[in-house]
């Protein structure tokens, strides 16, 4: 019974890890929420991500495939931004690990080391004359777009 129960604390130890996260809005290069906390690297971020949003009180839309709005940014046609007559952005949410924006959709993609950086930005994706250019999940606090960030 007893190598039962250490192999069983076993895999939870090896399961859960500290991860420390940050939320980053569009207008400001300081994370509007932020903390550490203990993760299942078992599941995606997707799903650690609506546990760490719901334990703090983030308000978010979406689920683990993806979020369309986090601490109650816009959706839809409120998400764009028309810079001129060619040009547009549109803005959305992106997260990185680690320092790295993953190509796969949140609930594709697990955590693996108890050092995982989990980070969620407001970022942005620019089209220019009907082609996207090479600026996707460009951090929208780079630009600070008055539409969302007044002045």
């Amino acid at each position: 019974m007893k190598k039962i129960v250490f192999a069983f604390a076993t895999t939870l130890a090896l399961q859960a890890h500290a991860i420390s996260w940050k939320v980053y809005g569009p207008c400001s290069e300081e994370p509007v929420a932020q903390g550490e906390t203990t993760a299942d690297i078992t599941k995606s971020v997707g799903a650690v991500s609506i546990e760490i949003f719901e334990r703090n009180k983030i308000p978010y839309i979406g689920a683990a495939e993806g979020f369309n709005s986090i601490i109650g940014t816009p959706t839809g046609m409120d998400s764009l931004e028309i810079v001129s007559n060619t040009e547009m952005r549109a803005y959305g949410w992106c997260y990185s690990i680690n320092g790295k924006i993953p190509t796969e959709m949140p609930h594709k993609v697990n955590l693996t080391s108890q050092s995982d950086k989990l980070v969620w930005f407001y970022a942005y994706s620019t089209n220019k004359n009907n082609e996207w250019q090479d600026d996707y999940c460009s951090p929208a606090y780079w630009i600070k777009a008055k539409q969302f960030c007044g002045k």
